[in-house]
């Protein structure tokens, strides 16, 4: 919240702060921001103007981050700090933008900062207990988000998260891990001391294989569960017949395996399945593609189920059922990536998710890349199904 100066004043920098605050107040915040530079030229020492600049900034900051601009976003929530440093949401911003990027490390320490200048509120605590999880330490995390549940009860949402992390800590608690330069895995491994080894080893190929066709690779490396079918659903709450998936919040993969065999080609499919969601959120910096796209990029990569849904898709169409891309992710997502791949080949789709990482609106980006809007698109999939070429 912006702060009005205690009554109008005749002093230009005290008027133009006034102006600041009422065009932040109307959503003018370009102009807003010119007023409070002005406002700080004539009077560089004002706290109350420094502390409204900095809040401007930081309002500015979360507009990017939900937008998708990572690194604008982190320049405004610096710039807020620089005007304020006793300001707790630009510290809580920052550590937002680090966990986005996948470095709890840094998130941790941001919201530590922020904990010190405001230890009464159940936010900081909350976000650093998500920072913590996701460094591995779940007995910390807990810890953190005990507290916050003591300062606000009513958190519901949080509560769910901790009763989920700690069904998952109550299933796993006796199962083993092992680390590679890219991944850690956990595993129910028995007495085969060479199953973690093998895990590792498929999705270091993964790694190699998916990175090279989309020219990336994660910055920090990805945690993947491997579950027994039964504590699978006890883990997560999900049927053990969806395999797997890869966990937005967290960047974790969780699979169902019936049996730690990584002989098992199914295996092998669905960890570069689920791998690919992981690197295709590094690459846009969590900026993510709609589901058609990230799941569609996700079954051409695993290169299994590509034509088994295409021809579905065909017969759909045949039959007069051609649904939205978006209702459809799988069947008519995955045809429509490969149809895409086909026509403007990998490199595109490369771009696509690059300008997606700077911050650019899905639609914006796939037509500054395919050179037409994606409703069009559409129509053109549509009839490509229905011709069946």
């Amino acid at each position: 919240m912006l702060l009005a100066a205690g009554s109008a004043s005749a002093e230009p920098a005290l008027r133009l702060n006034e102006e600041g605050v009422r065009l932040a107040a109307a959503g003018r915040l370009q102009e807003a921001g010119a007023a409070f530079a002005e406002a700080l030229r004539l009077r560089p020492g004002d706290p109350l103007i420094r502390r409204n600049f900095s809040r401007l900034h930081t309002t500015r900051g979360n507009r990017w981050l939900a937008g998708g601009e990572v690194d604008r976003a982190r320049e405004a929530y610096r710039a807020a700090l620089e005007l304020s440093v006793e300001e707790v949401s630009p510290l809580l911003g920052l550590g937002d933008v680090a966990l986005r990027l996948r470095d709890p490390r840094a998130a941790a320490e941001s919201y530590r900062q922020a904990i010190a200048l405001d230890p009464e509120s159940p936010v900081g605590y909350a976000r650093l207990g998500e920072a913590l999880f996701q460094q591995g330490d779940a007995a910390a995390a807990l810890a953190e988000w005990q507290r916050a549940l003591t300062l606000d009860p009513g958190d519901s949402r949080l509560r769910e998260r901790v009763g989920g992390v700690e069904r998952e800590l109550r299933v796993a608690g006796g199962y083993r891990s092992r680390e590679s330069q890219h991944f850690r895995v956990i595993y129910e491994g028995g007495r085969r001391e060479d199953v973690g080894r093998e895990l590792l080893a498929i999705l270091e190929r993964a790694y190699v294989d998916i990175g090279y066709e989309l020219g990336a690779y994660p910055p920090t490396a990805v945690e993947t569960i491997f579950y027994g079918d039964r504590d699978f659903v006890e883990a997560t709450g999900v049927a053990a017949g969806v395999g797997g998936f890869y966990h937005l919040l967290d960047g974790k993969i969780r699979v169902a395996v019936r049996s730690l065999n990584p002989q098992d080609g199914r295996l092998r499919f669905l960890l570069y399945h689920e791998y690919a969601h992981a690197l295709i959120h590094a690459v846009t910096q969590g900026n993510n593609p709609p589901r058609w796209v990230h799941e569609g990029l996700a079954i051409h990569l695993e290169r299994q189920r590509a034509a088994d849904f295409r021809a579905e898709a065909v017969r759909q169409a045949r039959r007069g059922a051609a649904p939205p891309l978006d209702s459809s992710p799988y069947v008519h997502g995955s045809t429509a990536m490969e149809y895409l791949i086909d026509r403007h080949g990998m490199s595109a789709v490369r771009m696509l998710l690059r300008m997606l990482g700077e911050g650019q609106a899905f639609p914006e980006a796939f037509q500054a890349v395919y050179r037409m809007p994606v409703a069009a698109f559409e129509e053109e999939f549509r009839a490509h199904l229905i011709r069946g070429n």
